[in-house]
C-alpha cells in the first residue's frame, strides 16, 4: 500500500509541475499574440487554438491536485456535521461517487476517441485533436485508482483493532 500511495503522491506531484508549466505557458503565448498583433500587426492563427489547448489541459488536470487535497466540492459538507457510523457511511459514498466520475471519464474518452482521432486542429494540421481530451482520460484513471486506495486504506484501519490503555502503556 506504501509503494501505491508514493506513486500516486509522485504523479500528483508531477501534474502540479505540469500545471505551473501549462498556466506559465498560457501566459507567455498570450503575451506574445499581445506584441504580435500591436506592435508587428501580425497574429498567429494558431494561437487560440494552442491557448485552448492548454486551457484544457489545465482545467482537467487541476482536478488531480484538489482531488488529492481533498478540495474539490464534495460531500463533506454532510458528513462532518453527523456522527459516526453515519460519518463513515458518507465518506465511502463520496469515494464511490468519486470512483464513478473517474470511471464515466474513462468511458467517454474511449467513446470519443473514433472521432476525436480523426479530427485536427485547423491551424495545426499534424496535431490531432485526441491529444486536447486526452487529460479526461488521465483524470479518470486518477480518481479510480485514488478513490479505490483511499477505500482500501479506510476499510484496513476500521479493521485494526483499537488498543487498550494496558496496551499502550507498555
Amino acid at each position: 500500500m506504501k509503494v501505491i500511495k508514493k506513486i500516486l503522491d509522485g504523479f500528483v506531484k508531477v501534474v502540479s509541475v505540469l500545471l505551473m508549466c501549462l498556466v506559465a505557458g498560457i501566459v507567455l503565448l498570450m503575451l506574445n499574440e499581445l506584441f504580435l498583433r500591436n506592435f508587428l500587426d501580425k497574429s498567429f492563427s494558431g494561437m487560440t487554438e494552442l491557448a485552448g489547448f492548454m486551457f484544457l489541459w489545465m482545467a482537467f488536470l487541476g482536478i488531480i491536485v484538489l482531488y488529492d487535497q481533498n478540495r474539490l466540492i464534495s460531500l463533506d459538507m454532510i458528513f462532518i456535521r453527523t456522527k459516526e457510523p453515519l460519518t463513515t457511511i458518507f465518506w465511502f459514498l463520496h469515494k464511490l461517487i468519486a470512483m464513478c466520475l473517474g470511471l464515466i471519464m474513462i468511458i467517454s474518452f474511449v467513446g470519443l476517441y473514433p472521432f476525436i482521432s480523426t479530427e485536427f486542429f485547423s491551424s495545426m494540421p499534424h496535431f490531432a485533436k485526441v491529444w486536447q481530451y486526452l487529460p479526461l482520460a488521465i483524470v479518470g484513471v486518477f480518481l479510480c485508482l485514488k478513490s479505490v486506495y483511499e477505500i482500501l486504506e479506510k476499510i484496513h484501519t476500521l479493521k485494526k483493532p483499537e488498543l487498550s490503555v494496558s496496551e499502550v502503556s507498555r
